[in-house]
């Protein structure tokens, strides 16, 4: 009897805790501009859909809910059949908030998935019969798409006692129609590592870095002082924030992320530059070399 009283009373306490459930900015696919080179969808946490020219990346997939008995508080914007056809999914590590089992048994078999240097043991917790486990530094292409696995600074493993031995995790630059891509998963600050990056892929266009969960000293989760600085490491054009506001953290109050970024943001007058989403919206970059715009326009 405790054990039932525990299992439908503790998921209840961590829901109340958490706060009520929010709705995503957008449901479905916002508009788009076909003609930009490159255009984004924060489907949520550190899901991003990249759009380079005709080609679509998806990164660490995650369109389901609750994590164990965690709730998501800001579900994903998109569903698996609302996805385009993709190109490549990539996974940053294999935590189960960047990837989810549910979510790849609804993607097509023959979607190609990417894994992280050093997680060759867990490509079998997929169906899809295309994987790759990236190297760093080497350039994986694949119809138009040129994907580079980088160094960035977290823990791997997937069931926790396995992040002992297991240091699988990366960030990844993505090349194509003419644009490039930092996309940072999930990351401390080190900047070294992030210095090293902008020294080998410069030009980057623009950078999904995290900022959340951290208080400060967290080593493995940049806050958004240390995203900022990310961004400014690899030489950046442009920066979305990813992971935040998806799930309650007891670290910081699920609003407070975005808050300190805009602080900052004003403090060192990159507006413009830095483009805090709401889950489901879209960042275009237009081909003419105006402004990015937003939308959550269907």
């Amino acid at each position: 009897m405790g054990r039932v009283v525990f299992a439908l009373v503790v998921p209840s306490l961590i829901a109340a805790c958490a706060g009520p459930r929010r709705e995503p900015a957008v449901r479905g696919m916002p508009q788009d501009d076909p003609s930009a080179p490159l255009s984004v969808v924060w489907v949520g946490h550190a899901t991003v859909l990249i759009r380079l020219g005709r080609r679509y990346v998806l990164t660490d997939p995650n369109l389901g809910g609750a994590i164990f008995v965690v709730p998501r508080i800001t579900p994903a914007s998109l569903t698996p059949d609302q996805l385009p056809p993709l190109n490549l999914v990539l996974l940053s590590h294999l935590h189960v908030d960047h990837f989810d089992r549910g979510t790849m048994a609804r993607l097509p078999r023959s979607t190609e998935v990417v894994f992280p240097p050093g997680t060759a043991a867990y490509t079998g917790l997929i169906h899809q019969t295309r994987k790759d486990v990236a190297k760093f530094w080497e350039p994986i292409e694949r119809g138009g798409i040129t994907v580079t696995a980088v160094p960035v600074k977290h823990v791997g493993g997937r069931f926790m006692i396995d992040a002992l031995w297991n240091k699988g995790y990366a960030g990844y630059v993505i090349d194509g129609a003419g644009k490039r891509v930092f996309f940072a998963g999930d990351t401390g600050y080190d900047r070294a590592a992030f210095v090293e990056i902008g020294k080998r892929f410069p030009g980057i266009d623009l950078a999904m870095i995290p900022i959340a969960p951290a208080k400060g000293g967290n080593v493995n989760h940049a806050d958004p002082d240390e995203a900022v600085q990310i961004f400014r490491d690899v030489g950046a054009k442009y920066m979305i924030p990813i992971h935040f506001e998806a799930y309650h953290s007891t670290a910081v109050p699920i609003d407070l992320p975005r808050k300190q970024l805009v602080e900052i943001v004003e403090k060192q007058h990159l507006e413009g530059r830095v483009f805090a989403l709401y889950t489901g919206e879209r960042w275009v970059e237009p081909e003419d070399g105006s402004a990015p715009w937003v939308t959550r326009e269907k």
